[in-house]
Formats: structure tokens, sequence, C-alpha cells
């Protein structure tokens, strides 16, 4: 083939090869899935009340009577694993009134642990009936009623 004809090929076939470039990939709206860390809940086996707690987080007598003088404590028993978290104690009399409220940021821990809570008045507690709420992330996660009565 002539030079020309070869050159006159080539300018021909440049428009074809620069419409043909290929337009870069949308990125990705997927959302990465969570890590197993993340997928774990917070799950309460039980809630214990009592006067007093152990070197161990956990309540020494529990389902007593309570007086307007006492120290409530609560011993929350959370099951394996426990993510970290944070949790909040709530403490509401029978009308909704939130007497007294506290949080704890839970340690992460592949076994069994109890997480203590404490609601205690200067004035003391009034009698009547009462419920400590539980909550992860906005969400009550368990309750437990209980009652102080005048002495």
């Amino acid at each position: 083939m002539k030079p020309s004809v070869l050159f006159l090929a080539a300018l021909c076939a440049l428009p074809l090869i620069s419409c043909s470039r290929k337009e870069p990939a949308p990125e990705s709206k997927t959302t990465r899935p969570p890590t197993p860390a993340e997928t774990r809940t917070v799950r309460v086996e039980s809630i214990d009340l009592g006067r007093r707690l152990s070197s161990d987080r956990r309540v020494i007598t529990t389902d007593q009577a309570f007086t307007p003088g006492d120290t409530v404590y609560a011993a929350v028993v959370l099951a394996p694993p426990v993510p970290a978290a944070e949790m909040t104690a709530r403490w509401v009399s029978a009308d909704g009134t939130v007497v007294y409220e506290s949080s704890r940021t839970l340690t992460p821990s592949e076994a069994e642990s109890a997480a203590p809570f404490q609601m205690a008045k200067p004035a003391g507690i009034p009698p009547g009936a009462y419920k400590l709420e539980l909550l992860v992330g906005g969400a009550v996660v368990r309750t437990k009623s209980f009652t102080v009565s005048a002495p």
C-alpha cells in the first residue's frame, strides 16, 4: 500500500477510536455488609434487684421489699457475647415520671457479664410502684417492676 493510503486510513480510524472510549463504571451504591461485631445485639438474661451488690457486681439478696431509705441496686446479667454498647437505666414511677437515669458503657466480652446500676434519693424514694427500663440505642430492651413500701 502506498504511504498516503495508510495515512488516510489511519486518519479516518482516529474518530472511530476516540468515540469508542469506555465510560468509567459508576460508583457502587451498595453498602458494605456489617461486621459480626456490628450485628451483635445486647441480650439481657435477667435483672436482679436488691439492697447490696457483691464484688462481682451481682445482687446479694434479690427481690426484697424496698423502703424509702434504701438504695435500689440492679445487676443486669448480659448473655454472651456482649458487644460494646451504651446502656441506660431509667427508673420510672407508676405515673411515668422518670425518677432517675444513668448510663454506662458495656465492655465487649465473650463471657456472661453483669452491669450494675443503682438508684437512691437523698430525701428517700417515695412509696409506690416503679419500673426499671433498660435502653440500648434509645430502645427499651428489658424492664423490671418493683415496689417501695412505707416502713
